[in-house]
């Protein structure tokens, strides 16, 4: 009798017990896009040193002088760029003509000191002379690309030219990344310029690169009105600027001789940059100016002392 009253019991439980439902399985997921604003988000900087490379930089062999560089954000510390290209991050740099096409490439090989305010990169350089042009109207892939002297760049820049190298890490092969390029013409006292590539010419007047300390400008501010009658090129030589003396003062004594050494895109954002050496009474710099927001208004990116002339 105990026997089957537990059975029942037991019956009676298994009956009666509570019963699990188990939940719906979710709806599938829509599309993220659904619903929702989607950003146009610009790709990231290309991280670069610019820097001058002179064939006979180091006591008769090819250097490059690292000058300023872009990592996070734009930077011209001395100690900084040169450690940078001493940890190995840039082991190549390719070297422009005066044309905006690529003259040679410097292979890195270490640092030393030249008597300038920073260290140089020492390394083997392959290629011609960064005072050349191309003679080719666009070699194809393999050819020989034949250059010739432009004879007003070595007066200028005394054989030397703008270098560029990309940032990687220590470990991995170079960069073969590739740098558009533009063009600059003095168009009365206006620097013209296509800065974002749209056909349109910024013109940025040539005293607005001093500010009132006969410095750099920290802003660079294109004129409301932009036109140009001029034919523009990649570098540009002997441009004079000429401050208002100062009280008591000869003229001269305040003259600054410019030359746009590059207007090329060096972070890869699609505006181009514009690279100038400033040759002032007792020193020459290279001045990096990059419109960061819009094409009318260029900031100091950069300024460091070279080569010495």
């Amino acid at each position: 009798m105990y026997i089957r009253l537990g059975m029942v019991a037991a019956l009676g439980l298994a009956a009666c017990g509570p019963t699990v439902k188990p939940p719906s399985p979710p709806a599938e997921p829509e599309p993220v896009s659904q619903g929702t604003t989607q950003l146009k988000v610009a790709p990231a900087a290309r991280r670069v040193v610019v820097g001058e490379m002179c064939p006979q930089g180091a006591g008769g062999r090819p250097a490059v002088a690292p000058l300023v560089m872009r990592a996070v954000d734009w930077n011209d510390t001395v100690t900084e760029v040169a450690a940078t290209v001493e940890r190995g991050s840039v082991p190549r740099f390719v070297v422009m003509g005066t044309d905006g096409r690529v003259a040679g490439t410097f292979e890195t090989l270490g640092m030393v000191e030249v008597g300038i305010a920073q260290s140089v990169a020492t390394g083997t350089y392959v290629g011609a002379s960064p005072c050349t042009y191309s003679t080719s109207a666009g070699p194809k892939p393999g050819a020989l690309d034949t250059r010739a002297e432009d004879p007003k760049c070595g007066p200028a820049t005394r054989g030397c030219g703008i270098a560029v190298g990309e940032l990687v890490n220590p470990g991995d092969p170079p960069s073969t990344a590739t740098y558009e390029t533009g063009g600059a013409c003095l168009s009365g006292t206006e620097l013209a310029v296509d800065i974002d590539g749209d056909g349109k010419i910024e013109s940025f007047p040539l005293a607005g690169a001093l500010d009132g300390t006969r410095a750099p400008a920290q802003e660079w501010t294109a004129s409301p009105t932009a036109t140009a009658a001029c034919q523009p090129s990649y570098q540009l030589y002997g441009l004079e600027l000429k401050p208002e003396p100062r009280p008591g003062k000869p003229a001269d004594k305040g003259l600054v001789t410019v030359d746009v050494l590059g207007v090329i895109d060096l972070d890869g954002d699609g505006r181009r940059e514009i690279v100038l050496s400033m040759k002032f009474p007792t020193v020459r710099s290279i001045v990096v100016y990059t419109a960061t927001e819009q094409a009318q208004r260029l900031e100091l990116a950069g300024e460091a002392t070279s080569f010495s002339r």
